[in-house]
């Protein structure tokens, strides 16, 4: 990772704001690309939401792998858990 350096934004009358092309480039960000907004106490975090949910992804195939858990599994229990669902809040429909 490189440096971290500060630059100020200027917000227009629509609230938005240019992100810099060397940040753009860095990140490997381009047009229509979607950004995670956070608000953390008085701080706005921008997280690029595909390195965000490619992350997220990892994470869950290893826990997954951990637990000894396969696909076929997980599909099996959330039918099982939406016909459940379905069942209870719509107990006439067969």
């Amino acid at each position: 990772m490189t440096e971290a350096r500060l630059r100020s934004l200027t917000m227009t009358t629509k609230g938005q704001v240019t992100i810099s092309s060397r940040a753009r480039k860095e990140l490997g960000l381009d047009k229509g690309d979607t950004l995670i907004e956070m608000v953390i106490g008085n701080c706005i975090v921008l997280l690029p939401e595909n390195q965000v949910l490619a992350e997220t992804a990892r994470k869950a195939q290893e826990a997954i792998k951990q637990a000894g858990v396969t696909a076929k599994e997980i599909i099996r229990e959330a039918d099982r858990l939406r016909a459940t669902r379905l069942t209870k809040r719509y107990p006439n429909l067969k």
